[in-house]
């Protein structure tokens, strides 16, 4: 009973310490309202550097929140977790919810080992809302809804993991009125599908391997200014192979190899700016080192690209580790590289980006030249507190801004535009964690970026401080609460319309059996008004409670 008043009492004062104190709090656990674009996603490989030793891991503060779709969804209870009397795991979860806004919360996942090799893992999600947003000049009502299914097998041979999958995500939403005119349609549809197969070694000695093959269709309808469809196609192939050496010093030595085309339908390929069909191929290869307790990795990024830039770039992927006993460990890393700005990426970072096929235009790749990043890292028992520093400079970075002028009294649109330039961002961040005995866990951080651009308007998405706060609690068996936190002070504030994000997020979830539950949530509860995307408005204060259940 005093461990339940304790509880409430500390998510009352963190609370209110959210809503007073501006500058502090940290890790963004909730998960925003981010459309999640289904597709298969290039690996970010990091192969370890110190071949087969033991290493110290820190404590994990990963909450017991559902995971964004596709990757599993995690209930308040795991389904992985044993009751007294239980003799099998829950192998599946539902969730099922209703708020404001007509706010829709629908998901279900399940994985199940077939056989001692054979593994199967189904998701799949349906959310959204429809409801009346302010908007850069008027009310207008809006909606977005996301369906999405996913599919997953896995099979263990003697001296492989096969792995293979295909996804699906269906987006339906209209754009916001520019108050000039109707448009031709506000039914706006975005599509993507994929299908991959991979393997990974499950060899013991030396060698090592792993690869991936994928296919992505990515797709809209109805979109500014153009009534065809729009569409990409992307295959991709990546591979890494290694050799654990542990000689003289050098632990590893390895390659890694990844292939995409990107292939565009007739009407990008004919538009006035037409988007050309090409290839990307990276190649890193590196050589790791133990020495007396130094774990470095030497690496080179090499990037070749038929179209949109450069023909060739490098930049280097190096990285170094040290422990200093069990309780402070160092690392240093200096990194860089290509990323592809392909249409499916501009998917994925805003539903409301502009396609006009008489003024689009493809983007060039964007070039990280260097990212250096260096830091501690202190593990204490149920403590953990890191802090990093670093510079990035980036070429043809990714940016985005909205135009409000007249010219969009031709299509009735408001859009979120991408437009590119050199930035350059030096950062330092600051985090902490406490977990007392899985009852209650406490993360915070806190992340501060100086951002330089020959364009400043171009930084209105651009975060300069970023606070969050989040904490969990278990009082009594079965009972969650959390409370989140989050700051955001824009390096760019867009004519003084839109305030910084300042948002409180709560919620409670309750076992009444061990197969059932029911959650209720509140989102943005200070009302605050921020761009969610560039041109277009958060939605306000807004509530949900749902049922859930394990199967």
């Amino acid at each position: 009973m005093r461990r339940f008043i304790l509880s409430i009492a500390v998510l009352l004062s963190c609370t209110a310490y959210a809503q007073t104190d501006t500058l502090r709090a940290v890790v963004n656990v909730h998960n925003e309202y981010n459309p999640v674009h289904i597709k298969v996603n290039k690996k970010s490989f990091v192969p370890t550097t110190t071949g087969s030793e033991t290493r110290k891991s820190s404590p994990s503060y990963e909450f017991t929140r559902e995971a964004m779709p596709f990757g599993g969804f995690v209930s308040e209870r795991s389904t992985k977790e044993l009751l007294k009397g239980e003799e099998k795991p829950y192998y599946g979860y539902a969730r099922a919810g209703y708020g404001t806004d007509n706010g829709l919360d629908l998901k279900a996942a399940y994985r199940r080992d077939i056989t001692a090799r054979d593994n199967i893992n189904a998701v799949a999600s349906v959310d959204g809302y429809k409801s009346e947003l302010d908007g850069v000049f008027n009310e207008w009502e809006s909606r977005m809804y996301r369906s999405m299914a996913s599919l997953g097998y896995t099979h263990l041979f003697d001296y492989l993991k096969l792995s293979a999958g295909a996804d699906f995500c269906n987006r339906v939403f209209n754009y916001q009125n520019a108050g000039f005119m109707q448009s031709m349609t506000d039914k706006q549809n975005s599509m993507s599908y994929g299908a991959h197969v991979g393997g990974e070694s499950m060899l013991t000695g030396a060698f090592g391997y792993d690869f991936n093959a994928a296919f992505t269709h990515n797709s809209r309808k109805y979109t500014t200014g153009e009534e065809n469809s729009i569409y990409e196609n992307r295959i991709s192939a990546e591979g890494n192979v290694w050799y654990d050496i542990n000689s003289g010093g050098v632990s590893k030595v390895g390659m890694l190899a990844s292939a995409d085309f990107f292939l565009y339908n007739n009407t990008l390929r004919n538009a006035a700016h037409p988007y050309d069909n090409y290839c990307s191929i990276d190649i890193d290869p590196y050589i790791g080192f133990l020495i007396e307790g130094w774990r470095v990795r030497i690496g080179t990024r090499m990037n070749i690209v038929t179209a949109n830039g450069a023909a060739f770039a490098i930049a280097p992927d190096i990285v170094v580790e040290k422990e200093l006993g069990n309780v402070v460990s160092l690392y240093a890393k200096a990194t860089g590289g290509r990323t592809d700005n392909s249409f499916a990426r501009m998917e994925s970072i805003t539903p409301y980006w502009n396609f006009d096929a008489e003024n689009s235009i493809q983007l060039k790749p964007t070039y990280k030249v260097f990212d250096a990043t260096a830091g501690t890292r202190v593990t204490f028992g149920a403590v953990s507190a890191d802090f990093e520093a670093g510079y990035a400079y980036t070429k043809d970075d990714l940016l985005q801004c909205f135009n409000h002028d007249d010219r969009y009294s031709k299509i009735g649109f408001v859009c979120s535009n991408f437009a590119q330039d050199d930035t350059h961002n030096a950062h330092a961040t600051l985090r902490a964690g406490y977990d007392l005995g899985g009852w209650m866990k406490v993360a915070a951080d806190a992340r501060y970026d100086y951002w330089k651009c020959d364009s400043k308007e171009l930084l209105m998405m651009k975060p300069q401080v970023t606070c969050n706060i989040n904490t969990e609690f278990k009082p009594v068996r079965g009972l969650t609460l959390n409370a989140d936190y989050n700051f955001t002070y824009f390096a760019k504030n867009p004519n003084g319309r839109i305030s910084n994000k300042s948002e409180l997020s709560m919620r409670a979830s309750y076992d009444i059996f061990p197969w059932l539950g029911v959650y209720i949530q509140g989102e943005n509860l200070l009302g605050d008004r921020y761009f969610e995307y560039a041109g277009y408005e958060t939605r306000g204060a807004r509530g949900l409670f749902g049922v859930t259940a394990n199967f």
